[in-house]
């Protein structure tokens, strides 16, 4: 029999917050997962939707590891551990919530993602090893490394991440990556070999796809001035040697957002389930401030709504399994809000009252399990009234609360649909 004392004690914590139940329970099939709590402290919390409540945390041998990715088959999650000093990935039954391995990738492994057919995962790096951006793309059969993609840098001087997240065609053919320091992103065959490379205005931050179309989210042009704003610049990948340009977003950004520059960094553009809308959030820099969510027409290229928020440090739109609502979620507040995408409308905004930065979020049924990162804590929201339901907390300490993950995605803000073809 174990006692409430030992699950406490493998959990990590003991505290008034949580109390736990013996855990011991099967996760046999994708559809039954559980939460996945990625902290960035490493360990992954692991909740219980049938019981909203942390059952087991998963210790990985990391840090750093805030971002990660669940096989197609749901049968392993992909953390990828992304703290200086830090070279692997931790692979992670699902099933038995247990560690499997830790897998020496590169230096700081950024964003694991899963191709379409789930053969591969692609993991990206934020440091450089040498004087290259690595790739390597891992067998999921064997969880071993398959490929691996050195990408020259040319400007040594660039500070910071050098990239942050890729993402598969619809096809499977094409993994496309950003490179910081040099303003230019590239698409990478599934064999581990570079097909082309673009240059962009600024940082090429997030990927998107619709059929053969690639939208491309830079976070700003550089340099910085009145005239800055958070573009996307679309192609057509038909020819994946020779990709077309086809166009380029620039939102009309608010008088505050003009007037600080700092208010001025777009983050993550994804479309709706349908492909119908594109949303894109302008992010702003630290302290992240910036307020405007922009909405387009994908067809006409047409900004058809604009949404000046009542949350700062606006970055990702949450589609809504059913596709009726984004959630906005956030860097700096307590509060995300909810728009109603029929009439391209915001219809409620829900503070939690404590910490901030409330990034990511996963549905299950009617309800939401949404990240708060310096409440080191996950909310539990009912989708039918958008009230919060509970406060798990997932640590006692640490401000290290990232992603949930639960579901096979290709951006992670439209789980719904992964890919639109």
């Amino acid at each position: 029999m174990i006692t409430r004392r030992e699950v406490l004690i493998s959990a990590g914590f003991l505290g008034t917050y949580a109390i736990l139940k013996p855990y011991g329970l099967s996760f046999a099939q994708s559809s039954e997962l559980p939460v996945f709590a990625l902290r960035g402290d490493g360990k992954v919390a692991v909740i219980d939707p049938r019981r909203d409540e942390v059952i087991k945390v998963i210790e990985t041998g990391g840090r750093g590891g805030t971002l990660g990715s669940i096989s197609k088959d749901g049968r392993f999650l992909y953390v990828a551990n992304n703290a200086p000093e830090n070279r692997t990935v931790s692979i992670l039954d699902t099933s038995r919530l247990e560690l499997i391995k830790n897998l020496e990738t590169g230096n700081r492994p950024k964003h694991p993602v899963v191709s379409p057919d789930g053969a591969l995962v692609a993991v990206n790096h934020s440091g450089l090893d040498g004087q290259a951006i690595r790739v390597v793309l891992i067998s999921t059969s064997n969880n071993q490394i398959v490929a691996t993609v050195n990408l020259p840098v040319s400007n040594k001087e660039h500070k910071g991440d050098f990239s942050m997240h890729g993402s598969w065609s619809p096809d499977g053919r094409l993994y496309a990556v950003g490179n910081y320091a040099d303003n230019k992103f590239y698409l990478i065959g599934r064999e581990g070999k570079v097909v082309s490379e673009v240059s962009t205005s600024g940082n090429p931050h997030y990927f998107d796809w619709r059929g053969k179309e690639l939208w491309v989210t830079v976070e700003f042009n550089k340099p910085k001035g009145g005239l800055s704003a958070p573009n996307v610049y679309i192609y057509d990948i038909s020819d994946p040697a020779s990709p077309l340009y086809k166009g380029i977003l620039k939102p009309e950004l608010d008088v505050l957002e003009k007037q600080d520059q700092a208010r001025i960094e777009g983050h993550h553009g994804n479309f709706t389930n349908d492909g119908k809308l594109f949303i894109l959030c302008n992010r702003g820099a630290s302290p992240f401030e910036g307020t405007t969510i922009a909405i387009y027409d994908p067809d006409s290229r047409m900004e058809i709504a604009k949404i000046n928020s009542e949350v700062k440090g606006v970055a990702h739109a949450y589609i809504t399994p059913d596709g009726r609502y984004a959630v906005i979620t956030q860097y700096g507040d307590t509060k995300f809000e909810v728009i109603d995408l029929s009439q391209r409308k915001s219809v409620k905004v829900v503070d939690t009252g404590i910490g901030r930065h409330m990034g990511h979020a996963v549905f299950v049924g009617n309800k939401m399990y949404i990240t708060n990162r310096v409440a080191d804590s996950v909310f539990v929201v009912d989708t039918q009234r958008w009230e919060i339901l509970k406060r798990i907390q997932t640590a006692p300490s640490g401000q290290a609360q990232g992603q949930v993950v639960r579901d096979f995605y290709q951006v992670f803000e439209r789980v719904g649909r992964a890919f639109l073809v």
